[in-house]
């Protein structure tokens, strides 16, 4: 009697699993008549639509040639956007997937790097405005203490450091020029004919300076485009200042 229940019970139990593993079968047939069905749709649509697939296999390679072509980075950057959408768009239509991927991850580079030259046109524009904040200079600069009257430096000097006020004045003697604290001065003599001088410096009182070398200044200028646009205002602006006082001086002679 207990063998003859023991049986029922496994027949029933394999029944069950039996049934599980048909529902199972019958959904995986279900599932793949269905995806089948999806992509016997889209094999349709591209044997209607060959023509535009291509087309954009096409405008994504014109655009591509601009992008070889073209000098203005901001131009460039945008066509290879486009470009790398496009191409990226054709791979996948057309089953290339692995160049699908490699389109997707230029077009996010590219987006990145336009982001980038955006804000260092910006940058840039900024520093044609106003004061450069002269402080992230510090960690790059050695400070040094000058007594009054003391000359920093003589006309025709060779010249190797830039320098900021950071207490006292500092007196250009052939210029009739004081700076006061906050002022960068001594950059002109990595513009001139053999790194000379333009001019004497003069300690006016007790005076603190931080100072930073010509290869620092450099290095500091390709790495930070607006301290270097910075750099050229202020030459540009001290010499306005010369012909000024060269032109008074003539009017008064």
């Amino acid at each position: 009697m207990m063998m003859a229940l023991k049986l029922a019970r496994a027949a029933a139990g394999s029944g069950r699993a039996t049934r599980r593993g048909a529902d199972k079968i019958a959904w995986f047939n279900l599932s793949a008549k269905a995806s089948g069905g999806r992509n016997a749709s889209m094999n349709t649509w591209l044997v209607e639509n060959t023509w535009l697939v291509e087309a954009l296999g096409y405008i994504a390679a014109a655009i591509n040639i601009f992008v070889y072509v073209s000098n203005s980075m901001v131009p460039l950057r945008i066509a290879a956007i486009f470009a790398n959408g496009l191409f990226a768009a054709y791979f996948c239509l057309k089953g290339v997937y692995p160049l699908f991927l490699l389109n997707c991850a230029l077009m996010l580079v590219n987006v990145w790097r336009l982001r980038q030259l955006q804000h260092l046109i910006e940058a840039m524009r900024l520093a044609t405005q106003g004061d450069f904040n002269l402080d992230w200079l510090r960690p790059f600069m050695r400070s040094a203490h000058i007594p009054a009257e003391t000359s920093l430096y003589h006309k025709g000097d060779l010249a190797e450091e830039a320098y900021v006020i950071t207490r006292g004045a500092v007196e250009l003697p052939e210029l009739g020029v004081t700076l006061g604290v906050g002022a960068l001065f001594g950059e002109l003599g990595l513009f001139t004919d053999e790194n000379r001088r333009t001019a004497s410096a003069v300690a006016v009182g007790e005076t603190e300076l931080f100072c930073i070398k010509y290869s620092d200044v450099l290095q500091l200028a390709a790495q930070n485009p607006r301290f270097g646009f910075y750099l050229m205002r202020l030459m540009v602006q001290r010499m306005q200042n010369n012909v000024a006082r060269a032109q008074a001086r003539a009017e008064k002679d």
